[in-house]
């Protein structure tokens, strides 16, 4: 929702102005709404500013405590801010807003306090008592943040546009073209510039402002979702029970997600995700405007009708997209550049190209489906064989008649032979990349993701179940990286904040220790579906998944 930069720098040396206004004037596109730079000693911190939550000026950051030993420079949402002001009645709140609400948590707990928020962030808070800076990303690294060590000092910004304009020297890295091809620039900490890093999802680093030593610890991860006892008490309650309490689970997160003083909508394609996010979000705004995009050159990949089924259901306006080859071609520069790197999926374009219309609109907030395909195995085809060994033959049964549910006819025949042909095996193989190395990139990794966690998250469990459930699991952090990372990067060019409810801590943690089989069968997506059944028209609930937005784009 904005946009965050500084330094820190050895002791006695000031931050220059000039570089820290450049770094600001660099991400105006995330925060038009006003803007802030502060010199404190050897500390820079630069902040632009949408204004969502509170958008008076008492919510201006760089924000300072009234103590004056804090200052915060905050970009995200904490969605249960309200809850932890409980838990700090004495404190002189002057605002209404979760910048304040986060800069007195942190003053009083320290980083003690991540576990505690239920959101998305990234933030700089500076402790001149302690000596120290604290940079912090949110569990899964919905919003950005890049740090580089530079000119003796150590800078942090939302992008790394904003390091490089404010003077960080770098080149691209020797492996830069390797790592585009086998996915880890979009997903590893090493990204294509030598020595500019992204900082781990749920991780917080503490810099010395004495020393500028550097530490770095994991406050969460995915794989500590994974519960033996929380499976099987869930493993003991029917299938009803279970889908009610998704159900309200999703409810929770979708109304606190739409915490704000501004207009909102959805991104809708009509599939089951983002349709269910739509539904229970009209719950609390009747007048929510849902985009969608379609492309009339391919019935295939064209969601256009899909989303207006759904529009048409929940009695809501549809903003709706024509993607064209020229049209995609003329925002294809300008969404490659905010992304900062090849563009891996052509969705990129016509989600920067619905965000704008959003934005024309006055709405600076958009709810998305991510994540529920990484909790549901929505990617089915990479996985059908590993799940096809581990479910029993009426299941497996299931799932390959599926596509006779809501298939092009054209297509159904084809699709149910190739899905007999890959449940049919039984290789459980993962598929797991390897990551690129770091050789040419001499300073050393912030942290590094524990593959052991996640490899032993399912221990408890064994054979192919156990290897399915751990491939689920790897895909949080393989696939979800990059995910998030384009819709923020591309929703943010045109200054409009993506929220996410799917990747709620509450949902995960339900998600990841339901059993298999809910979350999986009787039909793809399992019990997600039963959930859209009772929000959605069934043709919404079943729609199979196409990837619409990732058409040919080529001449």
């Amino acid at each position: 929702m904005c946009g965050i930069a500084g330094c820190v720098l050895p002791p006695g040396e000031k931050p220059s102005h000039e570089r820290l206004v450049t770094m600001r004037d660099a991400l105006a596109h995330r925060g038009p709404d006003g803007s802030g730079v502060e010199s404190l000693d050897n500390v820079g911190l630069v902040h632009t500013r949408l204004a969502i939550v509170d958008v008076s000026d008492r919510a201006h950051q760089p924000m300072r405590h009234p103590d004056g030993h804090w200052w915060l420079s905050f970009n995200g949402e904490i969605f249960n801010h309200k809850t932890i002001r409980r838990e700090l009645p004495d404190e002189p709140f002057a605002s209404g807003g979760d910048t304040e609400t986060l800069l007195h948590a942190v003053a009083r707990w320290g980083p003690a306090v991540l576990p505690r928020l239920n959101g998305q962030f990234a933030f700089a808070a500076v402790d001149f008592t302690g000596r120290r800076m604290l940079l912090a990303r949110d569990r899964f690294g919905i919003k950005p943040l890049y740090v580089a060590f530079a000119d003796g000092g150590i800078w942090f910004a939302s992008e790394p546009a904003a390091l490089l304009a404010g003077g960080v020297q770098s080149s691209p890295r020797a492996r830069s073209w390797p790592s585009i091809f086998d996915g880890t620039c979009y997903r590893e900490e090493a990204t294509l510039l030598s020595g500019i890093h992204r900082l781990p999802p749920g991780s917080c680093v503490e810099i010395s402002l004495d020393t500028l030593s550097v530490s770095c610890h994991s406050w969460d991860s995915p794989a500590r979702h994974v519960n033996y006892e929380r499976q099987a008490q869930l493993q003991s309650r029917s299938r009803s029970a279970l889908v009610s309490e998704l159900e309200s689970t999703l409810r929770a997160a979708v109304h606190d997600a739409l915490l704000g003083d501004v207009p909102m909508g959805t991104l809708c394609s009509g599939g089951v995700d983002s349709s269910v996010i739509t539904a229970l979000a009209t719950e609390v705004k009747s007048n929510l405007v849902a985009f969608g995009a379609r492309y009339k050159g391919d019935r295939a990949v064209d969601e256009g009708p899909a989303a207006q089924r759904v529009a048409d259901a929940l009695k809501i306006e549809l903003d709706l997209l024509d993607v064209t080859k020229p049209s995609w071609r003329s925002g294809f520069v300008a969404a490659t550049v905010h992304f900062g790197a090849p563009l891996a999926t052509a969705s990129s374009v016509p989600i920067s190209q619905m965000a704008e219309r959003a934005r024309r609109r006055g709405i600076k907030v958009l709810l998305t489906g991510e994540g529920a395909d990484e909790l549901f195995a929505g990617y089915t085809r990479p996985f059908d064989r590993g799940l096809g060994a581990c479910l029993s033959r009426r299941h497996r049964a299931v799932l390959g008649l599926e596509p006779i549910l809501s298939a092009n006819p054209l297509r159904t025949a084809q699709a149910l032979i190739k899905r007999a042909k890959e449940l049919a095996g039984a290789d459980a193989s993962d598929g797991a990349v390897t990551p690129a190395t770091d050789s040419d990139d001499p300073e050393p990794r912030i942290a590094m993701a524990s593959t052991a966690e996640i490899d032993a998250a399912y221990m408890h469990h064994s054979g192919p179940r156990r290897e399915f459930e751990t491939k689920l699991l790897r895909d949080l952090y393989v696939t979800l990286s990059h995910l998030l990372n384009r819709m923020d990067e591309n929703m943010m060019q045109v200054s409009v904040d993506a929220r996410v409810p799917f990747l709620d801590p509450r949902v995960v943690d339900l998600a990841l220790n339901l059993p298999l089989e809910a979350r999986t069968t009787p039909w793809s997506k399992g019990i997600l579906r039963d959930v859209a059944r009772g929000l959605l028209p069934m043709s919404s609930a079943h729609r199979r998944k196409i990837y619409g937005m990732n058409f040919d784009a080529g001449v």
